[in-house]
């Protein structure tokens, strides 16, 4: 069984992408086309064929999953959107 993953910047790296090559017919991964949209979102396959990401450390845990590397990366764009904006703090020009 077999499992690509790509993370961050390092998934675009050219000289990656040529280092991951397994033999005359291999082809780099859908997701790659995206990766530099989203470098903090790991991402991987799975078993059944399902695109799953991720972001390593988030609390609340996100995480979103698609059938393509497309629709995937729409979840991820709908994740970004409904991420909790910090709140500034009312009292922030009146601390001594």
């Amino acid at each position: 069984m077999e499992r690509d993953t790509v993370s961050g910047l390092d998934a675009v790296d050219e000289t990656a992408t040529t280092a991951i090559t397994r033999g005359a017919g291999a082809s780099v991964p859908e997701w790659w086309a995206y990766a530099r949209e989203f470098p903090r979102w790991y991402v991987w396959q799975g078993v059944a064929g399902h695109y799953y990401a991720r972001v390593p450390g988030s609390s609340p845990p996100r995480l979103v999953r698609a059938l393509s590397a497309e629709e995937l990366r729409e979840e991820i764009v709908r994740a970004e959107l409904r991420r909790p904006v910090p709140s500034r703090s009312r009292f922030r020009n009146h601390c001594a």
